[in-house]
């Protein structure tokens, strides 16, 4: 059975919130539970955030994905101490799953096993949807040099990685830094 997460937003300066959470989840010996939005590509929700977004405005508000039990005792934590720091709970929902759109494309076979191994390779309980890489070989390339017009191989995928919050994240976080995978923001779903 997967872990429940919610999506907890505190209005404030980011980095206090972010400090109070990671000093709040060290003193109780917890680590990687609480992933920030804004660190980890996950989209805004509404038209306001979309706006911001482009405009470079700083938010005041911060989003933690965090497991179910530590949530409710970080918002209460943020709660008790909100005059003092200067914080508000805006709100605290269960999250119960994350997607995001990936496309690749290269013209290395070496590179072109890499990815799909990495593919292969997913999290429990994470999927792909609308997944058929396709490859093709042109023999009569090869040779060819690097930005010729035919190339000896090439392969090409796209889809949907699905599945629980956290696992999603981490999926994204372990393959964001590919040069050959363009992926798009992290959409969570709210029950």
């Amino acid at each position: 059975m997967n872990k429940t997460y919610f999506e907890v937003v505190v209005e404030g300066h980011h980095e206090l919130i972010r400090g109070f959470a990671l000093g709040f989840l060290a003193a109780r010996g917890i680590e990687g539970e609480a992933a920030f939005a804004r660190e980890h590509h996950v989209k805004g929700s509404g038209k306001l955030h979309q706006l911001m977004r482009i405009l470079s405005v700083t938010e005041d508000q911060t989003r933690i994905i965090i497991g179910e039990e530590i949530g409710r005792a970080l918002k209460e934590a943020y709660e008790k101490r909100q005059s003092e720091l200067a914080v508000k709970v805006v709100s605290i929902r269960q999250v119960v799953g994350a997607r995001f759109h990936f496309r690749f494309k290269t013209f290395s076979k070496e590179f072109g096993e890499k990815l799909k191994a990495t593919f292969a390779d997913l999290p429990p309980g994470v999927q792909i949807g609308g997944y058929k890489p396709e490859e093709v070989i042109h023999p009569e390339g090869k040779g060819v040099e690097a930005y010729a017009p035919l190339h000896a191989y090439e392969i090409k995928a796209s889809g949907e990685v699905s599945g629980p919050a956290k696992e999603v994240i981490d999926f994204y976080d372990r393959i964001e830094h590919n040069e050959l995978i363009e992926l798009e923001e992290i959409r969570l779903e709210f029950s």
